[in-house]
């Protein structure tokens, strides 16, 4: 399916210490392929299952040591990435998948930087419907791509996935706070010029 495009993609969890391997192997293989390389880079939601499992079973935590290190694999996947994205153009694209602002702020920099053309949709930003508006308005009003899902499917599954999408980035909630400082502020700035 992805010898002209990118088709089928596979979403790489950055949570993960290996994430950054697994991406370089994964492309390997669909270069010596012949195939197209899509990715959705998402900092992930699993880690306290993860955790549980490796205790469980016996095998070392596979889970990033903190946040700030799962900061970092996405940021070095992304820059790996984008940069054989500068390389190759439209036979690789990724989704940014991050409700996270330092996140996007660099995914942004990176396209600008390797002079990745916005309207090509190599490189979009993903997040869900409802969340971070603060980051995806600046992003598209900027004229970046960004995808909105909205999550769909009866109410036990898709309550437990919203909830592990809250929990994959604790600053989901200060991004919610920052979001409604920003809407009060506009809103006494409108009120004030009438």
């Amino acid at each position: 399916f992805n010898h002209s495009r990118p088709v089928v993609w596979n979403t790489y969890q950055c949570y993960l210490r290996g994430a950054a391997d697994t991406v370089r192997q994964d492309l390997a293989v669909a270069e010596a392929a012949g195939c197209c390389f899509g990715a959705k880079v998402v900092r992930g939601a699993y880690l306290e299952k993860e955790r549980r499992l490796a205790l469980e079973r016996g095998y070392p935590d596979p889970v990033n040591p903190t946040y700030e290190a799962t900061g970092e694999m996405y940021n070095s996947v992304v820059d790996y990435l984008t940069d054989h994205i500068a390389r190759v153009g439209d036979r690789c694209n990724i989704v940014c998948g991050t409700h996270n602002e330092a996140g996007a702020l660099h995914v942004a920099a990176r396209i600008a930087e390797l002079g990745i053309e916005p309207a090509s949709d190599r490189v979009v930003f993903g997040q869900i419907y409802g969340m971070a508006d603060q980051i995806s308005v600046p992003l598209a009003a900027a004229g970046l791509p960004v995808y909105k899902s909205v999550p769909y499917g009866p109410l036990g599954e898709v309550l437990p996935y919203l909830s592990r999408r809250a929990a994959e980035n604790r600053v989901v909630m200060a991004g919610a706070r920052r979001e409604r400082e920003l809407l009060v502020k506009e809103i006494r700035r409108r009120a004030t010029m009438g």
